[in-house]
């Protein structure tokens, strides 16, 4: 089961493109990014309100009101009796406050950091570990009449305070999911459309953000101990809950939206699925292995310009498969029909333009002259039948015909003409390749009494070969390569029928008429866009090959640029 089965086009699916990437690919960039981040460090600060419950100060007005003094400077068990800072505290009615910074803990080996993400099998409960580089906590225990004890605890090194939460990535308002009830601004926010959709990035404001999360749990430190129960009432208590509400993120963490760039395909939409590794026969592994779980992937649904965005549906294959692994993180696929109908677009001038509505009339030249003539007209630009067939290599066609006649005399027995074009192209993907194939015919029939003569005076095909690569730098690249096959007749005429008909100046009008007939020869294949319209923004992965599945998805395989 791997992803040369992707069958996006399937009812089952239908979504323009799919973004797969590994929880390995997805861990191993996320601590490459937050190993390297430099977030800001968030400080809250609470102090007794006239009722006794908290209430949030600003840091700097704590300081002022405490005369100066700074919590987060008082040791640990500080005797309240006699530290100055702890009387002017409690002056303030301080009660606690912790200051942290979103980031990989210190003090671990890299192969030892706690990964951040663990999909299992369900998008509505990711599981999410959220990590601080530094976590300080302070909290003031009350008598009658003051400040009795103090507490001020920083994360050690090697031994990491972790907040572990599920996490609801259905970006659907549709499915009751904790999405569906944030305000749309907010909801902007997290499905962001922008050049960095699919970025470690995004992901990461996604996952910390409070309202798509279930309250956290601590992990590092032991229950019942006056840290575990200072943690509980300081970070996950009054701030956590008014977060949820609030839908930010936990730490302050933010992101900048970059708008996509003008493309052929704008993403307009999106939604997550997790995608467990599946067995032979396409159901989730029931106990997968630490290599099975680390290739589940969290795939992106993508809808583009302006189409509905069908319900997420599981895959019954696998995006990335265990030989694959060191390999790439993942694949981007694209919908055979998606991006036929880029194809679509792009040939509907150059098919119109080889179209030909026929015309034809045979007269005598007057009562008394009985000479024949034979007049023509063949009128480009008429509009073919379009079919997108639903399964094999042939994913576009465009066919077109028209048939013309007339005669003169009685019966038509004085002579006819008759003249009939037609042009099928068809296009197919397979393998690493786009093949496009035009037939031009047109047939010809003269007839001057009873002699006459006729057949495909242009019978002419062209195949137009893609063969698809990447470069160096991981953007794709065709090269094409043409042949051309002319079975066009010169029907043999006697001189008779040629001195009534001119019947070799009609074929050679015919032919000049339509020598504009060539091969597609893009200066700018499709191809070359695929990256622009699948990342908006183009920063987020590079391309690793690029291959048609057995349903005629285009299937590239991905890598994570370095985070920045």
């Amino acid at each position: 089961m791997s992803d040369k089965q992707s069958d996006l086009s399937s009812a089952h699916y239908g979504y323009d493109f799919v973004v797969a990437t590994t929880q390995q690919s997805i861990n191993a960039t996320l601590k490459e990014f937050l190993d390297a981040a430099n977030e800001p460090e968030l400080v809250m600060c609470y102090v007794m309100d006239a009722n006794g419950n908290p209430q949030q100060i600003d840091y700097a007005t704590l300081r002022s009101d405490a005369k100066g003094s700074d919590p987060f400077n008082v040791p640990n068990g500080a005797d309240p009796a006699t530290n100055q800072d702890l009387k002017n505290l409690s002056g303030a009615s301080f009660m606690y406050a912790f200051k942290a910074k979103l980031g990989l803990p210190p003090g671990y080996a890299p192969q030892q950091v706690p990964d951040i993400v663990t999909l299992g099998l369900n998008t509505a409960s990711v599981t999410y570990n959220l990590t601080c580089s530094e976590f300080v906590v302070v909290e003031a225990n009350y008598g009658p009449r003051g400040i009795i004890g103090w507490l001020n605890q920083s994360q050690p090194d090697g031994a990491a305070w972790l907040f572990t939460s599920k996490v609801d990535l259905r970006l659907s308002d549709t499915d009751q999911s904790a999405y569906d009830s944030l305000p749309p601004a907010v909801q902007k926010q997290i499905k962001n459309l922008g050049g960095n959709a699919f970025s470690v990035q995004q992901l990461l404001f996604d996952l910390d953000n409070a309202a798509l999360q279930t309250v956290p749990t601590i992990s590092g430190v032991a229950p019942g101990t006056p840290l575990y129960t200072c943690l509980q009432q300081v970070f996950l208590g009054a701030y956590f809950v008014a977060l949820q509400k609030q839908g930010k993120p936990v730490l302050g963490y933010s992101i900048t939206q970059s708008s996509a760039p003008p493309s052929s395909l704008t993403l307009t939409d999106l939604n997550m699925k997790v995608s467990p590794f599946v067995g032979s026969d396409g159901q989730p592994v029931a106990n997968p292995s630490t290599q099975q779980q680390q290739l589940a992937t969290l795939s992106y649904l993508c809808a583009a310009n302006g189409k509905a965005l069908p319900a997420a549906s599981a895959f019954t294959w696998n995006w990335v498969e265990p030989a694959d692994v060191g390999s790439y993180n993942g694949v981007v696929a694209i919908n055979r029909n998606t991006f036929a109908s880029y194809f679509q677009t792009q040939l509907l001038p150059l098919v119109r333009n080889n179209c030909f509505q026929s015309s034809v009339r045979v007269y005598l030249s007057g009562f008394l002259d009985t000479t024949v003539n034979y007049s023509w007209s063949l009128t480009p630009g008429q509009a073919p039948t379009v079919t997108l067939p639903p399964s094999g290599a042939t994913v576009l066609q465009f066919q077109y015909s028209s048939s013309a006649s007339d005669d003169a005399g009685l019966g038509g027995d004085m002579g006819a003409m008759r003249l009939s074009p037609s042009l099928e192209v068809d296009v197919a993907f397979a393998g690493n390749a786009v093949t496009i194939t035009q037939h031009l015919i047109i047939y010809l029939n003269v007839r001057s009494l009873q002699t006459s003569g006729g057949g495909n005076i242009v019978d002419k095909t062209i195949t137009d070969t893609y063969t698809l690569a990447v470069d160096q730098t991981g953007s794709l690249t065709a090269t094409l390569t043409t042949s051309t096959a002319d079975n066009s007749e010169n029907p043999s005429t006697n001189s008779f029928l040629n001195f009534f008909t001119d019947l070799n100046d009609i074929i050679n009008d015919i032919e000049t008429w339509t020598r504009n007939f060539v091969g597609t020869r893009f200066n700018d294949l499709p191809i070359s866009v695929v990256r622009g319209y699948v990342f908006p923004g183009g920063n987020t992965f590079t391309f690793k090959d690029v291959v048609f599945s057995d349903n005629q998805d285009l299937v590239s395989h991905i890598t994570y640029v370095q985070p920045s």
